[in-house]
């Protein structure tokens, strides 16, 4: 990475990479899922040693607005700063983990939206 850096500043592909992969790795659950998808391989065992290297390779690297990498990150980071996409997870990850508690969720949101319809329709019959 120095070499690249020293000798070839406008074509730093490789520091760039690393730059990007330590906006994606922040934990050992990133390096375990990014493991699963098959986008790195981790021949060190240990997720952990594997986040702290990505994190201290990057400590005096800046990923330019120039690299080949920079749109793919502000993507990422504009992905990952939208509400909808945390409450869309969010409602994946808690009320649709597994197919019976969606089935649950869905029929305790019917069971109100009746219930809620009902009101409203006892309310206008009595007025």
């Amino acid at each position: 990475m120095a070499l690249e850096q020293c000798h070839y500043p406008g074509d730093t592909h490789v520091c760039n990479f690393i730059d990007l992969m330590d906006l994606l790795v922040n934990t050992k659950e990133d390096v375990d899922f990014l493991v699963e998808k098959k986008i790195i391989s981790n021949n060190v065992g240990d997720s952990a040693r594997i986040t702290r290297m990505f994190n201290r390779l990057c400590l005096q690297i800046a990923l330019d607005d120039n690299s080949c990498y920079y749109a793919v990150s502000e993507d990422l980071k504009n992905h990952y700063e939208n509400r909808w996409n945390h409450t869309k997870a969010t409602l994946k990850s808690v009320y649709f983990s597994n197919l019976w508690r969606g089935t649950g969720t869905i029929a305790a949101f019917l069971l109100v939206l009746l219930t809620l319809i009902q009101t409203v329709c006892s309310i206008l019959q009595f007025f």
